[in-house]
């Protein structure tokens, strides 16, 4: 790699990427071809064509720099999006850090089901709010909605405020422990909430382990539902009538049934990759979907 990096003043567009194919080649070759092109975009905004075109021309100094520049994280496990920053969820782009979770494409599957079933000009809770990917983009689809978005962690409350005033949304985020009774001054139709549910003792990837925060992941030992839980507590507490849920795929049932003895109403669905990961709760004679145009 250090010769790599000697000569990298006269690369071409191919030898830049086998060098990034190198240096993380300890992810199998389709994820890191996929970062690749996560990588180049962020610092060109080149399509894979374009650059197939162009890949026996020189990289342009700015981008050998960029490079050079994030040598020591492109050889440690840390993930693509914490290396540039970001990562495109729901067609919005999230500015992230190691304080928040990175968005998964299969949460924009809940965003797009409460799009579809909220009522007009509902007020909604975002528990766990994190990068505010999921109240962002769906306040979003959804302008009319009134949203918040809660979390215990100020940190990233910054990321999520940061993320808010960039795209331009209109929406609250306020500090709040789930863990605790709703303040007063919350009011809410509906709750959304991909709350932490991984048991400390459940195998993760390097990468997520080392470089996602743990407040964001784990659930209490022993009690992988206890946010969920809380969650209804809340849900009670306010009245509120549609809750969607995002789950472990062994825990959709378990969670399906806590909502039921809370009074609800369930539907479990799979996510675009065939696993169970939503449930979506209703008071029974709420309104289940939008007042239509």
């Amino acid at each position: 790699m250090a010769k790599v990096l000697r000569y990298l003043w006269r690369v071409t567009w191919r030898e830049l990427q086998q060098a990034f194919l190198l240096i993380r080649s300890h992810f199998q070759d389709s994820e890191a071809r996929a970062q690749w092109r996560l990588w180049i975009d962020a610092q060109t905004g080149l399509s894979p064509g374009r650059l197939f075109l162009e890949e026996g021309k020189p990289v342009p100094p700015d981008v050998v720099q960029a490079f050079t520049a994030h040598n020591s994280a492109l050889n440690s496990a840390m993930p693509i999006q914490q290396i540039i920053g970001f990562e495109y969820f729901d067609g919005l782009k999230i500015h992230i850090n190691s304080h928040v979770l990175i968005p998964r494409p299969e949460t924009q599957e809940l965003v797009a089901l409460a799009a579809e079933r909220l009522p007009k000009a509902a007020s909604v809770l975002d528990l766990g709010t994190g990068s505010g990917c999921i109240a962002l983009a769906l306040k979003n689809r959804r302008p009319d909605l009134s949203i918040t978005g809660i979390d215990l962690s100020p940190l990233a409350l910054e990321v999520a405020v940061q993320n808010a005033v960039m795209l331009g949304l209109d929406l609250r985020f306020t500090e709040a422990d789930l863990r605790d009774d709703p303040s007063d001054s919350l009011q809410a139709d509906a709750i959304l909430c991909n709350p932490p549910y991984i048991s400390p003792e459940e195998y993760l990837e390097v990468e997520v382990v080392e470089f996602e925060p743990s407040l964001a992941l784990y659930a209490p030992s022993g009690d992988p539902l206890f946010y969920y839980r809380r969650a209804l507590a809340w849900a009670r507490v306010l009245g509120v009538n549609q809750v969607g849920f995002e789950c472990h795929r062994d825990r959709v049932g378990d969670v399906a049934e806590l909502a039921q003895s809370a009074g609800y109403q369930t539907q479990e669905m799979k996510d675009q990759f065939a696993a169970p990961r939503w449930v979506w709760a209703q008071k029974p004679g709420s309104q289940a979907l939008p007042l239509k145009a």
